[in-house]
Order: C-alpha cells, then sequence, then structure tokens
C-alpha cells in the first residue's frame, strides 16, 4: 500500500521565546519514517486567537507552523469562504444581527457517511458573501480560550486566506503549505449548475494562486464570474506545498484526478476505511490519511461502537 500516515492533531504552539521561530522541526518528536514532523495550525493559531482570522494565520506563521489550515464553505451566491462549521451560531455573531433573522434555518445533509441534522442556526450555503461579511468572528466558548479578541474580525473567503498566505511567505521569508478542507460537498453542490461546482470553484483559485496545477479538464464555463485579484509578486521567495483534505472520499477521488496537488483522505465514520482492502482503494487516490484521533488509542472496533456505527461483520472480515 503506498498510502501514507500523516498526524493532522494539528497543534497551536506557544513558545516561551521572543521573535520568529526559524524551524521548529529541530524539536525531537518521532515520526514513523523518521522524517521531520510537519506541524498543521489547525484553523490556525486557535488557542489564543479566534480560528480561521488574519490574526489566528499569521500567529500560526510566526509559531512555526509548517502548513496552515482553512476549511471551506460555498456561499449561496457562489463564493468560498472559510469557516469550521456549516452554520454560523458557534463562532460569530450572527444571531445578534436583526437583518439576518429570516435566514435561521433547519437543514439536514449527508456529512461523511452519515446524516446530520442542524436545527434553529443560519447556514453559509443560505447566505450571500454580502451578508456573511455583515459577521464577526468569535473565540470558541471555551473558558480556556481568551475572549478578548471577539468580534474583531470577519469572515475570510478562500482567495483572503491565500492571499495571507502569500503574504506571510514573503514577509517571514520561508514557505507555508496550505491545506484547504472541502466541508461538506454534498449540501454546497446542492442546486449547483452541475454535481462538481464547488470543488472546481475551488480547484480554479488554488491554481490562480500557484498551489496547484490542473491535470484533467474541469468545467470551467461555468465559473466566468469568478475574479480573482493580481498576484503580488513572490521576490525571491518560494510558495510552499500544498494539499487537499475532504472527509467525502468521492470528492478526495475528483481533486486526486484533476490536480497536481496530494490528497488527504479524511474519515472517522467509513468502517471500510480501516481494513487492508479499504486502504488499498483510498491509495489509489489519497497520498495521506488522516483518521480520527481517537482511533490511535482506541482501535477501529471500540470507536465504531461507542459511536453506534454499525458495519457488516462478513464484509469487514473480507476486507
Amino acid at each position: 500500500m503506498r498510502v501514507l500516515t500523516f498526524a493532522t492533531a494539528a497543534a497551536s504552539l506557544a513558545l516561551n521565546v521572543s521573535g520568529f521561530i526559524d524551524d521548529p522541526r529541530t524539536v525531537r518528536w518521532n515520526t514513523l519514517s523518521g522524517k521531520p514532523t510537519q506541524l498543521v495550525g489547525h484553523r490556525g493559531e486557535k488557542a489564543f486567537m479566534p480560528e480561521h482570522t488574519r490574526a489566528s494565520y499569521w500567529q500560526a506563521a510566526v509559531e512555526g507552523a509548517d502548513y496552515i489550515e482553512p476549511d471551506l464553505g460555498l456561499t449561496k451566491d457562489g463564493h468560498l469562504v472559510v469557516n469550521h462549521n456549516e452554520w454560523l451560531s458557534e463562532n460569530t455573531n450572527v444571531a445578534s444581527i436583526p437583518q439576518l433573522a429570516h435566514l435561521r434555518a433547519n437543514k439536514t445533509w449527508n456529512d461523511d457517511g452519515k446524516l446530520k441534522t442542524v436545527t434553529n442556526d443560519w447556514f453559509i450555503a443560505d447566505m450571500t458573501l454580502e451578508q456573511i461579511k455583515m459577521l464577526r468572528v468569535n473565540q470558541a466558548p471555551f473558558s480556556w480560550r481568551p475572549q478578548h479578541f471577539n468580534g474583531m474580525f470577519d469572515v475570510l473567503t478562500f482567495e483572503e486566506y491565500l492571499q495571507i498566505m502569500r503574504n506571510v511567505t514573503i514577509e517571514l521569508g520561508r514557505p507555508f503549505g496550505v491545506i484547504p478542507e472541502l466541508k461538506s460537498p454534498l449540501l454546497y453542490n446542492r442546486g449547483r449548475s452541475y454535481p462538481r461546482y464547488f470543488e472546481d470553484r475551488a480547484i480554479l483559485t488554488m491554481r490562480h494562486y500557484g498551489w496547484t496545477k490542473i491535470t484533467k479538464d474541469i468545467d470551467t464555463s461555468q465559473h466566468a464570474d469568478l475574479r480573482l485579484a493580481p498576484l503580488r509578486p513572490l521576490n525571491g521567495t518560494c510558495l510552499g506545498p500544498s494539499a487537499w483534505q475532504s472527509f467525502d472520499q468521492d470528492t478526495a477521488a475528483y481533486l486526486s484526478r484533476h490536480t497536481s496537488t496530494p490528497v488527504v483522505a479524511l474519515n472517522q465514520n467509513l468502517p471500510w476505511f480501516f481494513t487492508p482492502k479499504g486502504l488499498d482503494r483510498v491509495s489509489k487516490y489519497a497520498q495521506i490519511v488522516s483518521p480520527w484521533k481517537d482511533f490511535f488509542v482506541t482501535g477501529a472496533e471500540a470507536y465504531f461502537t461507542a459511536q453506534n456505527i454499525t458495519w457488516n461483520p462478513k464484509e469487514i472480515a473480507q476486507m
């Protein structure tokens, strides 16, 4: 099997030093291959700053992350935006904006092989970019995370994230990897002109900013409205690596077929994934697998049992 294991337990590093950390990979954290550890700023640096904001991405860069991760959603009018959840009440002030009250709704969609229902909330898919830009991001409501940056930052577009990534590369003088996760493609492709609109929108945006190449034709005719800003020159610096992420295995395979960028196959609900033949199947499109971290402690069977996820023992035994 050619699948590699990539530990995406993306840590936020609070290092007791001043100034920029040139290369934190000199810290001796063992890897299975013996290669240097790669650190992923998951949602940026979210321990101190509200996640997926300009500040969280810059702080992750200054603290020495190798990759900085955004989660992607798609607005009603076709703009890629950055937010972890498909809904907005948990980490924005959407509930306090009277002009958006009429958009509160219920939704059910397929998420990593399971139906997910969220009620009485506001959803990225129902809002225009103009409405999204009315919001301000709040820190996750955990007592150990500082709340005094709440309301200071807006919700970013994917393009704004990529501009930030080019900027930190230029300003800090070292490459940083981009590793976007496409959230819930089945939800964001609902009602679109064709079933891979979300994925192709992301591919075209990544290509413009220099982090991927298109290796198989996509339907660019449906994206004539996509207007991307001119690029800031790199001035001798080099862009870092890139990777795609998705829990949707069909989306992961599509991204692998159509771009030069390696794919991280995410999974926490699909039992077949954790079998030899399952991993052989995944290896045809993913260079990296990233299971839920609990699997490393409990094993797959105990995790699925605790989560009430059923499987066919005969089918799994054959794989």
